[in-house]
């Protein structure tokens, strides 16, 4: 294989043959300079002929990293995923991505660059779970390219993201969950607020359920679908894991609550009339439409305010349920499967906070069985 190394005014090249061009039949040729000694480049010669002779030189692709991200999301991906997922998606290469690797070739781009990016958005505040979820855009992006033979090296396998930092969790006590539920009694969302608090659904769950998802005979809630507001518009979409479509058992005060919720949702379909939008939802705006789920997060953080409880987001109360029922001894594995997490572990893991007193209180009730010497082992 022929190839030669010269030096440039200060720095080092060389020059080499990296095979035929398929249509001529001419000869191709390499050439890379900027070496700072001789040593380098020699170094850099022998490992590009080392990977033409294995067959795993790449003729780079002159490819700005916004074209070839903007093309693999909005002609690949968005085919691949839900309409959720690709909009997220869509807003993390638009929104950071692009801005940061934009006009750089994607030849261009090393695990150098990345990270300083990683470094940048940990700088501007932004939580190392969002910046996770760049990590990932990026890390898929490139793990593309490369199989696509756009890059030449697997930068992807060479990426490292920051590390996640667990939020102290902050849940209400049983006290204070009533007295939120007190205090709203009287707005529309109330039931809303109700079933998260006594069923622990996530806020997606609960404004995508159906009528045909409650079974007031068997007490029951089917949970299948999400709903997911995209832009302007609002999506029904089955839940992202396999364990999050689920079956719930609900009690007297629940159903309840639901009921009136019923009762309540006919006579404005009879105000409205034909102009009513018939979803057929449990929680619907007063003319059928679809709930803005940030008008229950702005309605919620209201509430807060004025009845002066400590301040918790609308997810911590799926936390707070989860966190009263291991409290009171509930088995984990009931609880993971109530809240649609994929293993007990998970639920283990973000609730480790109520574990501690769940192992004291085992310890003294073990101590008080054996010394009241009742038998509690089944020996059939």
């Amino acid at each position: 294989m022929k190839g030669y190394i010269r030096k440039r005014g200060n720095a080092w090249s060389f020059t080499v043959d990296v095979g035929k061009d398929a249509r001529t039949g001419k000869r191709k040729q390499k050439t890379q300079s900027g070496f700072k000694t001789k040593k380098e480049a020699q170094a850099a010669l022998a490992e590009l002929v080392n990977d033409v002779e294995k067959g795993n030189f790449i003729e780079p692709t002159k490819k700005k990293f916004k074209d070839f991200a903007l093309d693999y999301i909005e002609n690949t991906y968005q085919n691949r995923v839900k309409k959720s997922s690709y909009a997220t998606a869509h807003n993390v290469v638009v929104t950071h991505l692009i801005p940061w690797f934009g006009d750089i070739d994607v030849n261009d781009v090393d695990q150098f660059l990345v990270h300083q990016f990683y470094s940048e958005k940990m700088k501007e505040g932004y939580s190392s779970s969002y910046i996770q979820r760049m990590h990932e855009m990026v890390r898929l992006l490139l793990r593309v390219a490369h199989k696509w033979e756009i890059l030449h090296k697997d930068i992807a396998s060479m990426l490292e993201p920051p590390r996640l930092q667990k939020k102290e969790m902050k849940v209400w006590t049983i006290a204070q969950v009533n007295t939120f539920l007190q205090f709203s009694k009287h707005s529309r969302y109330h039931p809303i607020f109700f079933l998260a608090a006594y069923t622990g659904m996530r806020k997606g769950e609960i404004l995508g359920l159906s009528w045909n998802d409650v079974n007031f005979e068997e007490k029951t809630i089917s949970i299948n679908k999400t709903l997911y507001k995209i832009k302007s518009e609002s999506l029904l979409q089955e839940p992202k894991t396999k364990n999050s479509v689920r079956t719930i058992y609900i009690d007297d005060d629940i159903i309840k609550v639901l009921r009136k919720q019923k009762i309540k949702q006919n006579l404005e379909r009879l105000k409205y009339g034909g102009v009513y939008k018939e979803h057929n939802m449990v929680f619907a705006q007063e003319t059928g439409e679809f709930v803005n789920a940030q008008a229950v997060n702005g309605l919620f953080s209201r509430f807060i305010s004025q009845s002066g409880l400590p301040k918790i987001r609308f997810h911590d109360l799926r936390h707070t349920h989860a966190t009263i029922l291991l409290s009171m001894e509930v088995n984990p594995k009931i609880v993971a499967e109530r809240l649609g997490h994929s293993s007990v572990q998970i639920t283990l893991d973000t609730y480790s906070h109520v574990l501690p007193s769940m192992k004291k209180d085992l310890t003294e009730q073990f101590s008080k069985v054996m010394k009241s010497g009742q038998n509690v082992v089944n020996n059939d």
